[in-house]
């Protein structure tokens, strides 16, 4: 069963009125855990007006009515500079949360964990590494909610009154590590770098959800972004580079046309054997794919399977036997550039497959640059990416 979504804003100074009972709800909530934590009191009215003041409150409301509120703050918290009997897990920037109440109405029924979900998707957005929260000892059935969050008890923090308190903190840095690296991003579209060795999509060969499509929707929804990803074009498994992705169906079917009319600028880099003569040129080819062997064979004239494929290239720079290429598709092919070259007898560095013998890399080509018409932005939009400081690479002076 989908759970019910609750509305989160930020808080006004016309919500004080509304949020204040909230507080008293919880703070009779937690006396009956025979508890001293907000039992003098605490938080007042001046402090959830500091917190508006200052753009850390929030509230959930559900059928118009305020029935939840919590501070989420970006600077960091002076009373968890120091930690006792522990260690925080981090030790770089973090957010913190502080005054999290639910009504008696919003308890059980997920309002405190959205909340948590929203802040967690806030610092994953601003790349900040770490959301930090305290509790009192004694309030287990807090202490349980956030470890079932993904938090983590530190140790012991004092806060100013010199009360002890349980500081958790949730260490977001292995969700960051896999985050896609974006070059370029609207509302319609995403271009991302892809990796060598990561595939475009799910297939059969990579059903596990390591293919990078998967992990961008992975990232989204940790991100609280709602909504499938859709892909455009794909790369070769050992192609890195520049590739474009859609955020919502229409995009897709525009980006698609985009792709059918030849409107998609893509620019490689790629290094070859030897060096091509002459330095810069094109290539116009009948290329032939064998589905059976997945590889693709310039042929001397067109017949059923055949298509044309063509390409213009530009010699960049050249070093002992191989040279640095930078290849400009006018159609997009499987395997167009690795044949088109493989054929002119300029296989690519580390292609096996189309002929190199070299065994010291993956094959040698990247997309380099990737131009595309935004459906959102209805504007030209460019993203640059560059191949990694590695061999054969490292060769050249990019």
């Amino acid at each position: 069963m989908q759970q019910h979504l609750f509305q989160i804003r930020s808080a006004a100074h016309e919500d004080v009125d509304a949020i204040m009972p909230v507080f008293d709800q919880a703070r009779a909530a937690i006396a009956a855990l025979g508890i001293d934590q907000w039992q003098d009191g605490y938080p007042t009215r001046a402090h959830i007006e500091a917190d508006i003041e200052n753009g850390y409150a929030y509230v959930l409301r559900d059928k118009g009515a305020v029935q939840g509120y919590f501070a989420m703050l970006r600077d960091p918290e002076p009373t968890y500079a120091h930690i006792y009997e522990g260690a925080w897990l981090t030790d770089g920037e973090y957010f913190t949360v502080h005054r999290v109440a639910m009504s008696d109405a919003l308890r059980g029924r997920g309002g405190a964990a959205q909340a948590m979900r929203f802040v967690i998707a806030q610092a994953l957005r601003a790349g900040v590494p770490a959301v930090r929260i305290d509790t009192h000892e004694g309030n287990l059935r807090m202490r349980k909610f956030l470890e079932k969050q993904g938090f983590s008890a530190c140790g012991t923090i004092y806060l100013e009154s010199g009360a002890a308190r349980i500081g958790y903190e949730y260490d977001l840095r292995p969700i960051l590590q896999r985050a896609p690296t974006v070059l370029y991003e609207d509302r319609s579209i995403m271009i991302c770098e892809k990796p060598v060795g990561q595939p475009s999509q799910p297939d059969p060969a990579h059903a596990d959800g390591s293919d990078l499509l998967s992990c961008i929707e992975r990232w989204r929804y940790a991100c609280g972004y709602a909504g499938n990803v859709f892909l455009v074009h794909r790369l070769d498994i050992a192609t890195g580079g520049a590739i474009v992705y859609a955020k919502d169906r229409d995009s897709a079917a525009r980006l698609g046309g985009m792709v059918v009319g030849k409107q998609i600028f893509k620019q490689y880099l790629a290094v070859v054997h030897g060096t091509l003569e002459p330095l810069d040129g094109r290539m116009d080819d009948y290329l032939y794919h064998d589905k059976a062997k997945n590889k693709a064979f310039v042929v001397d004239s067109s017949r059923k399977g055949v298509k044309q494929a063509s390409l213009r290239y530009r010699t960049l720079a050249q070093n002992g036997a191989c040279s640095l290429v930078e290849v400009t598709l006018e159609t997009g092919r499987t395997h167009q550039i690795r044949a088109q070259l493989s054929h002119a007898g300029h296989p690519l560095l580390g292609d096996g497959k189309y002929g190199s013998r070299e065994k010291g890399c993956t094959t040698a080509l990247w997309a380099y640059k990737l131009g595309v018409e935004s459906p959102a932005k209805r504007q030209y939009k460019e993203a640059v990416s560059m191949p990694p400081k590695a061999y054969p690479w490292n060769l050249f002076d990019i």
